[in-house]
C-alpha cells in the first residue's frame, strides 16, 4: 500500500506542480494586465460559483470513490455507480449554474460581471465528468489523471498567453479558463472508453441512497465554502473591487500550498475506504494527521519564498496584497487539518457533524468580518478568515468531536511506525 501510495502521490504532485507553475506564471501576468479591479471581478465570480460547488458535486467527491473502492452493495457494479453518479451530477451542475447566473444578475444586472459568470460558471455542469476521475482514481490510473490534467492545463494556458499578447477583453480569459475543465473532462472520458468499461445503468435506489447520505455533506459544503469566501463579499461590500483584487492575489499564492492537502485526501480515500473500521479508525487518523503535519513542515520554506518574491513579481499594483501575506502563514495548516478530518468523518459515516461545525465556523466568520473589515480593511478580512478556520478545525472538534482532537494531538505516537517504514525502505 505504501509504495503504491507514494507512486500515486508522485504522479498527482508532478501534475499539480506543472499546472501550478504555469498557472502561477500566467496568473501574475493576468493580474498585472487586467489590474486589481477586473482581476477582482474575475475572482468574485469564481467565489460566487464556488458557493454552489457543493450543490453541483452533491457531496459525492468522497462518497462515490469510497463506494467504488469498497463495492459493499450487493448487485451494484462500478459501472452502475459511475452512470448513476454522472447523471445526478449533470443535473445538479446545471441547477447550480442557473443559480449562479440568477445571483449575479440580481446583484449587478446584465453587464460585464454577468457575462463573465455566463462563461466561467459553465465549469459547474461540465464537472459532472469528475465521476470519470473517481473511477480512474479507484482503478489506480493516476498517471492518466495526471496526463489529462497537465495536457489540458498546457493548452488552456497557451490560450491565456495568446489572449494577453493580443490584449483581448477579460471575457476571453474566462473562456480560456473554462476550456481547461472541458478538455480535462474529455480526456478522462477517453481513457475510460479506451479501457473498455461498459456504460452501466442508472440505479434509482442507489441514487436515493446517495442523496440520503450526501445531503448533509452538501449543506456542510455550502456552509464551509461560504465561510471560506464570505470575506470576498464583505470586502466588495465595504471596500470595493480594488480591494477584492488585492485579496484575491494574496490567496492565489496560498492555493499553491492548499492543493497539496487536497491531493493527500484524494490519494488516501480509496486506500483507506476498505481498511478503516471502528477498531482501527483512531490509529489511521493519527497516521494521516502525522503525514499532513510532515507535509506542512516541509512546505514552510516554499511558503516563505513565495511571500518574499510576491511583491517583485506582482508589482506595485499589489503592495496591499503583499502586506497581508505573512498573516496567512497558517492557512495551509488549517487546510490540511480540514482535508484530513473531512475524509475521516466520511469514513466514519458521521454526516451530521460537518453541518454543525461549519455552521459554528460560519457564525464566527460573519461576526468577525462585519466587525473587523470596516475598521481594519484587508487585515480584518485575514483575521476573520483565520478565526473561522481555527473555529472549524480546532474549536469545533474540542467541543463536539474530541476523538478527532485526540487523533490530532497524539499523532506523534505513530512516529515509530513511520521510522520502521523508512528503515525498511533504506535496507531495500
Amino acid at each position: 500500500m505504501h509504495r503504491k501510495l507514494i507512486q500515486s502521490s508522485f504522479f498527482l504532485l508532478a501534475d499539480r506542480g506543472f499546472r501550478l507553475t504555469i498557472s502561477f506564471v500566467l496568473g501574475i501576468f493576468i493580474a498585472r494586465f487586467y489590474g486589481p479591479a477586473e482581476f477582482g471581478q474575475l475572482n468574485y465570480v469564481l467565489a460566487t460559483a464556488s458557493l454552489f460547488g457543493s450543490l453541483s458535486s452533491l457531496g459525492l467527491d468522497d462518497i462515490v470513490p469510497r463506494d467504488m473502492a469498497a463495492l459493499d452493495r450487493q448487485g451494484l457494479t462500478r459501472d452502475d455507480i459511475e452512470k448513476t453518479a454522472f447523471t445526478m451530477r449533470l443535473f445538479s451542475g446545471t441547477a447550480a449554474y442557473i443559480l449562479v447566473l440568477g445571483l449575479i444578475f440580481y446583484e449587478s444586472g446584465v453587464g460585464r460581471l454577468f457575462l463573465i459568470a455566463c462563461i466561467l460558471a459553465l465549469y459547474l455542469p461540465i464537472q459532472a465528468c469528475d465521476v470519470y476521475e473517481y473511477r480512474l482514481r479507484v482503478e489506480d490510473e493516476f498517471s492518466k489523471l495526471a496526463l489529462s490534467r497537465s495536457a489540458s492545463a498546457f493548452i488552456a494556458n497557451l490560450l491565456k498567453a495568446i489572449i494577453l499578447v493580443f490584449t483581448l477583453p477579460i471575457i476571453y480569459m474566462a473562456t480560456a479558463m473554462t476550456s481547461e475543465t472541458a478538455m480535462t473532462s474529455m480526456a478522462f472520458r477517453f481513457f475510460l472508453k479506451k479501457k473498455g468499461f461498459s456504460p452501466g445503468v442508472f440505479r434509482k435506489d442507489y441514487a436515493i441512497d446517495l442523496l440520503k447520505r450526501s445531503w448533509k455533506i452538501i449543506l456542510a459544503g455550502m456552509l464551509i465554502v461560504f465561510q471560506a469566501r464570505i470575506e470576498y463579499f464583505l470586502i466588495e461590500k465595504f471596500l470595493g473591487w480594488q480591494e477584492v483584487g488585492q485579496y484575491s492575489a494574496a490567496l492565489k499564492i496560498f492555493e499553491i500550498i492548499d492543493v497539496v492537502c487536497v491531493i493527500l485526501a484524494a490519494v488516501l480515500m480509496p486506500k483507506l475506504a476498505s481498511k478503516v473500521n471502528p477498531e482501527n479508525a483512531q490509529m489511521y487518523g493519527r497516521r494521516t494527521y502525522l503525514i499532513g503535519f510532515a507535509i506542512y513542515l516541509t512546505l514552510i520554506p516554499v511558503i516563505a519564498i513565495l511571500i518574499f518574491i510576491f511583491p517583485y513579481v506582482y508589482g506595485s499594483q499589489y503592495l496591499e496584497a503583499a502586506a497581508i501575506l505573512p498573516w496567512l502563514f497558517l492557512r495551509p495548516l488549517f487546510g490540511m487539518l480540514n482535508s484530513v478530518r473531512g475524509m475521516l468523518i466520511i469514513l466514519q459515516n458521521n454526516y451530521w457533524y460537518p453541518v454543525l461545525s461549519s455552521l459554528y465556523s460560519l457564525s464566527v466568520s460573519m461576526v468577525a468580518g462585519y466587525t473587523l473589515i470596516p475598521q481594519y480593511g484587508l487585515y480584518g478580512a485575514v483575521a476573520s478568515s483565520m478565526l473561522g478556520l481555527f473555529t472549524l478545525t480546532i474549536v469545533a472538534d474540542l467541543l463536539f468531536n474530541r476523538k478527532n482532537s485526540i487523533a490530532v494531538f497524539t499523532c506523534f505516537y505513530e512516529w515509530p511506525y513511520f521510522q520502521n517504514l523508512i528503515k525498511q525502505g533504506v535496507r531495500k
